[in-house]
């Protein structure tokens, strides 16, 4: 029973928030003059600030994560970032639709993928973890949703967009063996942010993925992407980052083996990628 436990919870694909805080002052002054003042002074802070940020460029910000810093490569694409993703990304839907394999044309070598609770992961590990779930059989077509793409100021090789995924379980879903009935369930994902880092070759070197924006949305109790997928094909798997538990359950279906992997071995994580921080671990601080 332990095994067959242990194989519905150790090696999942992405799932997972922000919150945005408004602060508010008031001035007031008892006369003109005073009122006067202050306007001028604001004034010129707004001014200020206004100068400081449009002379902002993307050389004059460092990231605290190195990782991060080198995925900015020469700061200089030679091509459009942003239609490229989006060009991606209507490769992926139609992968998804169609139930095919992605094009691997698009991955560096030195590709890795991280999620909430996933990664880091090659190519190779993601695509035999993929099948090894039996997630493509038993949601045949997927619709993904995808909106919102915006490059980040500080790294122009970066383009962010938001996903909702939906489709229908309607296939029986073999998941290492242990074989869960089609549900017939429709499912409708979280809104979730992802994002692509290109090379200056124009290759995808990292892929986040999953990290849900409002977990109420959707009808998965807040899981995103393949999670959502196997929490309506009925494999719930309540994980989260820094979840303790759950990262024992991933290292234990490690050591069982022949289950997938929830992250690559380390001889096959390429040397730019620096994080200790491995499946639902704790982020470390830098």
């Amino acid at each position: 029973k332990m095994k067959v436990t242990v194989s519905k919870f150790c090696l999942l694909m992405a799932s997972s928030l922000s919150c945005n805080v408004n602060a508010f002052s008031t001035i007031s002054s008892n006369s003109k003059s005073n009122r006067s003042s202050s306007t001028r002074r604001a004034t010129a802070t707004v001014d200020e600030v206004s100068s400081s940020a449009s002379t902002t460029t993307v050389a004059d910000v460092v990231s605290k994560n190195p990782m991060f810093e080198y995925l900015k490569f020469d700061k200089s694409p030679q091509y459009d970032v942003l239609e490229k993703a989006k060009e991606y990304i209507r490769c992926q839907s139609d992968a998804s639709m169609s139930n095919t394999e992605m094009d691997e044309s698009w991955y560096a070598e030195d590709y890795v993928l991280r999620g909430p609770v996933i990664g880091p992961i090659v190519r190779k590990d993601l695509a035999a973890d993929q099948s090894g779930l039996g997630i493509r059989q038993a949601f045949p077509k997927v619709k993904i949703d995808s909106f919102g793409y915006s490059i980040d100021p500080e790294n122009p090789y970066r383009c962010f967009y938001f996903q909702r995924w939906r489709g229908v379980n309607s296939g029986d879903m073999d998941n290492y063996g242990t074989v869960y009935p089609a549900t017939g369930n429709e499912m409708e994902t979280p809104v979730s942010t992802f994002s692509v880092v290109f090379n200056p070759e124009g290759k995808i070197v990292y892929e986040q993925v999953g990290a849900v924006v409002d977990r109420l949305e959707g009808n998965t109790q807040g899981k995103a992407a393949i999670f959502g997928m196997l929490h309506t094909a009925g494999l719930k798997i309540p994980a989260s980052p820094g979840d303790k538990v759950f990262a024992f359950i991933q290292r234990a279906g490690h050591v069982a083996g022949g289950l997938g992997r929830s992250w690559s071995r380390k001889a096959d994580i390429p040397k730019w990628w620096t994080s200790k921080s491995k499946g639902a671990d704790e982020t470390e601080q830098y």
